[in-house]
């Protein structure tokens, strides 16, 4: 592990914040399993000492030899309620505790989940991100076990107290002896502990790299490619090479905490001879038969309860680690600011956009994508956008939708400054249909209602919407009609060619009925003819609303009202079809290109 794969050094104060975060957000999860895992606790750790001093008494009257009385039957009908106490504890805590960790576990995933699903564009742009992301998802469970290890902490620690009262009153050199014989490998571990969260954190890259290899060999999207370039034995080959070094590193690891672990016990032995030396050597106090009992019972206790003491304190400093990730990634800030006093939006449809001299470069990219554009599209306009992959139109459109903020110029809608609006607004009023739209596999009619979510459901207009789309055709091969799944990742799905999943893609942009619509490659994948039908229906939706169009196929870009040709981020060339062509410029000469395929 390299030096920049150290986790950032973290401080006493900032790990106690931590496990409070922690403990804070399992009482808000579940109130009432934290106060009754807390009660269950304490009468448990109350049993042992009650025990072992019931048990002390009862050897002792059997010495004395006073026979059968009534207090000889009371101390063993109280072991037995003991006992049958602490076996009944036992099991309805563990039943607590697992529905106690699963809520907990539902909380923090919601928190992680939700934060995953608004986090802005220009973090995911970084790959030491992922890396932090991934940190955070994997550790979601560990809210609940920091709890719980506090809790079984302090009946711990209440029970230890209950052993050193014992011991106090026949031996208290036994007390110190006991303590020296756990210290040595409290000590030793904490340095494996800590080395342990470092290789956790610094693995963190190469593990996504074999989740991300297990995903290509076994998720359906590359299911035919992985077969047609027969790629299953290199990548398998991959998978087990990470494995394998995950699996070095871990051995290692392991060895050092074994080597801690024989010395640690080895000194803690010689601490342990030597209280049951205590014990055995005679002197001015004797110690009766029912002493020694419980001295036995009680070092053993405490060897065992400082053990969990120390492990949970271990434990603790672990998921306090850990969690920093969790807590920071929730804690991560937005690069798309909302303002104090959000301004208004007019009416989209109705409102000129402006790019008024973008410049715009992607996280750690030297170049800018977008330099010094001027672009201004007229309300009620459709503008198409042309140019080669990677020359700037996709960040226009993400630009005017704000998940991303120019680094220089702005974007104006109806005069105002987009920084000056709340994004969610912003949103909520545009229609985009990506080059990479979402195919949801679900119900017919939730991958159409998608596209507003917040208005009730009417069949009438989904069905509308996908006949609109060239997609209605879909009913007659769904034997369920709108309540038929889609694809083919839940059972009774129906799988869908490229074609038909754009289209139902289409349908879910036209529900929408947004103010501003932008199309990117809208009809990439179906034939001429359905494209024709299929553009010629959102020209008919379009009207009176503000369109952007991205497309290579330029018998779709030519009925725009006016085309803008982007190169290496600039504005080229802006006009008609026809003032372009005669013009004999960049597009001239790319409809030419096209145009001389089909002749």
């Amino acid at each position: 592990m390299s030096p920049s794969d150290r986790p950032p050094p973290i401080d006493r104060r900032q790990l106690v914040r931590n496990i409070l975060t922690g403990v804070r957000l399992c009482w808000e999860a579940a109130p009432l399993g934290f106060v009754t895992i807390l009660a269950m606790v304490a009468l448990d750790s109350a049993i042992p000492a009650a025990v072992l001093l019931l048990s002390k008494l009862l050897v002792d009257r059997v010495v004395s030899g006073t026979g059968l009385t009534a207090a000889l039957l009371a101390i063993v009908v109280g072991l037995g309620l003991a006992s049958a106490l602490e076996r009944a504890a036992g099991a309805i805590r563990g039943h607590w505790q697992d529905l106690f960790s699963q809520r907990v576990q539902q909380t923090a995933q919601m928190r992680f989940l939700r934060q995953a699903s608004t986090i802005d564009l220009g973090h995911m742009d970084r790959p030491e991100f992922h890396d932090h992301m991934e940190r955070a998802g994997d550790i979601v469970w560990r809210g609940s076990d920091l709890t719980q290890t506090c809790i079984g902490l302090a009946g711990n620690l209440f029970s230890l107290a209950g052993m050193f009262g014992l011991l106090l009153t026949i031996q208290p050199l036994l007390v110190l002896l006991s303590l020296l014989s756990v210290a040595p490998s409290f000590l030793l571990q904490r340095g494996a502990n800590r080395r342990l969260f470092e290789f956790w954190y610094g693995w963190t890259p190469l593990e996504r790299e074999r989740n991300y290899v297990r995903r290509l060999l076994s998720d359906t999207r590359w299911v035919k490619e992985m077969r047609a370039f027969q790629l299953a034995d290199h990548l398998l080959g991959r998978y087990r090479e990470l494995f394998e070094r995950h699996l070095a590193l871990m051995a290692g690891l392991y060895r050092s905490a074994n080597r801690a672990a024989l010395v640690g016990a080895a000194l803690g032995g010689v601490a342990l001879a030597g209280a049951y030396l205590v014990m055995a050597r005679p002197g001015p106090r004797h110690l009766t038969a029912g002493d020694l009992t419980a001295s036995i019972g009680a070092i053993a206790a405490i060897a065992g309860q400082v053990g969990l003491i120390s492990m949970s304190m271990l434990v603790l400093d672990q998921h306090a680690r850990f969690l920093d990730s969790f807590f920071t990634f929730l804690g991560t800030a937005p690069l798309i600011r909302v303002p104090a006093e959000p301004r208004r939006l007019p009416d989209l449809a109705g409102a000129r956009i402006e790019f008024r001299n973008v410049t715009f470069r992607y996280p750690k990219s030297t170049a800018p994508v977008l330099d010094g554009v001027d672009l201004t599209i007229e309300p009620g306009q459709l503008l198409a956008l042309v140019g080669a992959n990677g020359a700037g139109k996709t960040t226009l459109v993400q630009l005017l939708l704000r998940l991303y903020d120019p680094e220089s110029g702005a974007v104006l809608v109806g005069g105002v400054d987009l920084r000056d609006v709340d994004p969610a607004e912003l949103r909520a009023r545009v229609g985009v249909l990506f080059q990479d739209y979402g195919m949801y596999e679900l119900g017919l009619r939730d991958s159409v209602r998608f596209g507003r979510v917040d208005r009730p459901a009417d069949d009438g207009e989904i069905l509308g919407y996908l006949r609109a789309a060239r997609a209605d055709e879909l009913l007659g091969q769904l034997p369920r009609g709108l309540d038929s799944n889609i694809g083919k990742l839940f059972e009774g799905g129906h799988d869908l060619s490229t074609g038909q999943w754009q289209r139902v893609a289409l349908a879910r942009l036209l529900y929408r009925s947004a103010d501003v619509w932008v199309l990117d490659e809208p009809t990439a994948s179906l034939d001429p003819e359905a494209e024709a039908a299929v553009f010629a229906e959102l020209r008919r939706h379009l009207r009176g609303r503000t369109g952007i169009v991205i497309s290579h196929r330029f018998s779709t870009v030519r009925v725009a009202d006016q085309i803008a040709v982007i190169e290496r981020g600039r504005l080229q060339e802006l006009g008609s079809h026809a003032e372009l062509v005669a013009a004999g410029g960049r597009y001239a000469e790319l409809f030419e290109l096209q145009a001389a395929g089909y002749r």
